[in-house]
């Protein structure tokens, strides 16, 4: 299980070089990060997933998203199955939150296949400075 945030050697590196090359990871990624007044909002899509099928994870400024989605085998009692696929849905996003925010107070929100995660900013503290005196000649 690999996140997106890593970084590895490929052979799709050696292609399609463009002006997006240096976008942040987590915009490769799908992620949607924006800062409101009071708040950081990430968005995460995952279609087919449901609530209880994610796990939200926010720890020393980083946020992680892991999703798995299992098909469940239908009930073959009931019909002859001609033609069945298990699938199985994984996301796993992880990216380094921009600013400082307050962890505990994090909400999620899974809605038409995005997850909406509000994280709260830290208040901003007022920049201490202090005159250093120079000693010497």
């Amino acid at each position: 299980m690999a996140y997106y945030d890593f970084d590895f050697p490929s052979i799709f590196k050696l292609f399609g070089h463009g002006m997006n090359d240096d976008l942040p990871r987590a915009v490769s990624a799908g992620l949607n990060i924006y800062e409101t007044k009071n708040e950081l909002v990430v968005e995460a899509p995952v279609p087919g997933i449901k609530k209880d099928e994610v796990t939200v994870e926010v720890s020393d400024g980083i946020l992680k998203i892991d999703s798995v989605h299992q098909e469940k085998e239908t009930d073959k009692k009931e019909k002859t199955v001609i033609y069945c696929t298990q699938r199985r849905t994984e996301f796993h996003y992880s990216t380094t939150l921009p600013k400082e925010v307050k962890e505990g107070e994090a909400k999620a929100k899974l809605e038409d296949g995005v997850l909406k995660i509000s994280i709260p900013l830290k208040a901003k503290t007022k920049e201490k400075r202090a005159t250093v005196p120079v000693e010497g000649e």
